[in-house]
């Protein structure tokens, strides 16, 4: 499996909502960084699969994804950098966002190692703001 498959494998495991097919791409030390802190709940440096979990979790209690579309894949080697965007509802406001953002991964023996978000952070804490 090339490692743009691995990603696709991925993005079509999160869409179907298999959590763990998700963590099942990722290698147990993994580094996945999301920006955004302090106004964004998951965002933060979440490290292992412990983290990314802990990080999953976040967003299921504080987000719902109506809309995650991928679109462009870029592959060098053992870097995978894809863009795309979403449209997702805040639980706690209900407030809507829609942000483009780009995801790079980095893949060694066919896991994910590392991944670095980015996003409209602006948009998205604006969305976890109560008015």
């Amino acid at each position: 499996m090339t490692n743009q498959q691995i990603i696709e494998q991925m993005y079509h495991c999160f869409a179907a909502g298999n959590m763990q097919g998700v963590i099942a791409t990722f290698s147990e030390d993994i580094v996945w960084i999301e920006p955004g802190e302090p106004d964004i709940p998951f965002a933060g440096t979440f490290t292992g699969l412990a983290g990314v979990g802990q990080m999953l979790a976040i967003e299921a209690k504080t987000i719902h994804v109506k809309t995650f579309v991928p679109k462009t894949f870029c592959t060098n080697e053992n870097t995978v950098v894809v863009l795309g965007h979403d449209i997702v509802d805040v639980l706690p406001t209900g407030k809507t966002y829609t942000t483009e953002w780009v995801q790079a991964f980095t893949l060694a023996n066919g896991k994910i190692t590392n991944v670095q978000v980015y996003m409209d952070t602006n948009a998205i804490a604006k969305a976890f703001k109560a008015e």
